[in-house]
């Protein structure tokens, strides 16, 4: 009896699910990035809402622009459900200008009760994936006084700073990523014991993560970035500070000074933003310690002020090959304008994301390029680095 009312629920729902397909036409120029679009919205669908069954996408063989994707729902409550989500309207806001043309089609099943066994395909052959070495786990041993200044890469584009005892974490990502991560965070939010700054370079969610700094604002006396990020950081009542591009503050015995960013990518893609954003709206930070001193560049396009600075001692290096990026080119003219300074690599190796340049790039091709590779550190998330001046 109980068998006999579990197929007649299950025949009942199946009948109520909402099949389609939606073809579209992309822009040949935008193909790579609507592909990261897609795939970040199909794999956060499939992972987070029950109502989503299957979302399956495929190209033409010989029109690799012509997609189509069997959309199946549990029901079209599922369907209007998904549709308001966070994920599937950035998807939908951000590859607006990629789409030539959209069809909707709806459809009925001829074998209702036959089962789609992989509920996701987005390409048929996985492309080289970077991968960072194996996390070294920390804990409040990291954040005690000492007479040197440490860094510790934190995955993605974070770095945790302690310099004799004053704590920064720079960009800080350690939950909550909507895309696949790869690595094991070095430390929890709940396990940090203090912090004298959060410093943020601009507002994508990999480098100002609200859940982060939720978690770290017990034990966080400040929040520095741009005056664009100050208000974000306002609104969830952090203590935070906006700066202009170029303006100097301190942090205990550690001196700040914002440097310019060219990384207003929004405005390059209607309906991706409700603002028009501005270079000001991103900043990296020169990080003058006693021990030395650290230049976090922030996410920006190559800039000619960034080839003439006093030579730091050593660059948050990031050579993703991205328009919005250095690009690869523009990284390796970059590391060459300061060729004894150390290259700590950052945003790279954190996320499962073939198809998208900004964290993908290999340190290997890197070293090919750059004068006196030797400088290049490749750290593992975690791991410790004792900072030293450059040698006059």
């Amino acid at each position: 009896m109980l068998s006999e009312f579990a197929y007649q629920a299950a025949t009942a729902q199946e009948k109520s699910q909402m099949v389609r397909l939606a073809k579209l036409v992309i822009d040949s120029a935008q193909l790579d990035n609507y592909k990261v679009f897609l795939r970040e919205e199909i794999e956060t669908s499939v992972r987070l809402e029950p109502g989503v069954l299957t979302l399956y996408a495929v190209s033409e063989k010989n029109k690799p622009t012509h997609i189509t994707i069997l959309e199946i729902y549990a029901d079209s409550a599922a369907y209007k459900a998904h549709i308001q989500t966070p994920h599937f309207l950035k998807y939908k806001n951000g590859t607006r200008a990629m789409v030539k043309s959209l069809e909707l089609v709806e459809t009925i099943s001829l074998i209702p009760d036959m089962k789609i066994k992989s509920p996701i395909v987005i390409q048929a052959q996985k492309k080289y994936q970077a991968k960072a070495p194996k996390t070294q786990p920390f804990g409040k041993e990291a954040f005690l006084k000492s007479n040197t200044t440490t860094l510790r890469w934190l995955g993605m584009g974070g770095y945790l700073i302690n310099s004799r005892g004053t704590t920064l974490m720079v960009d800080p990502l350690l939950k909550d990523f909507d895309m696949p991560v790869m690595i094991d965070f070095p430390i929890k939010t709940e396990d940090v014991p203090k912090l004298d700054a959060i410093l943020v370079t601009h507002s994508d969610n990999d480098h100002y993560s609200v859940p982060t700094n939720r978690g770290l604002k017990v034990v966080t006396q400040s929040y520095h970035s741009t005056y664009y990020v100050d208000s974000l950081m306002k609104a969830e009542g952090f203590p935070s500070f906006g700066h202009n591009p170029n303006e100097k503050f301190t942090v205990g015995r550690v001196s700040v000074k914002t440097t310019p960013a060219d990384h207003a990518w929004q405005n390059a893609y209607p309906g991706a933003a409700k603002r028009t954003f501005k270079n000001e709206d991103c900043t990296g930070f020169l990080i003058e310690t006693p021990d030395g001193t650290i230049w976090a560049t922030g996410d920006s396009r190559l800039m000619p002020e960034h080839l003439t600075m006093p030579p730091p001692d050593a660059i948050l290096f990031d050579w993703s090959d991205s328009e919005w990026h250095f690009t690869f080119e523009g990284a390796v003219k970059l590391a060459n304008a300061y060729p004894n300074t150390l290259l700590l690599l950052n945003h790279w190796g954190s996320v499962d994301a073939p198809d998208f340049a900004p964290f993908n790039a290999d340190p290997e091709q890197l070293k090919k390029r750059v004068v006196n590779p030797e400088r290049i550190r490749v750290l593992a998330p975690g791991e410790s680095f004792t900072l030293k001046k450059l040698k006059k």
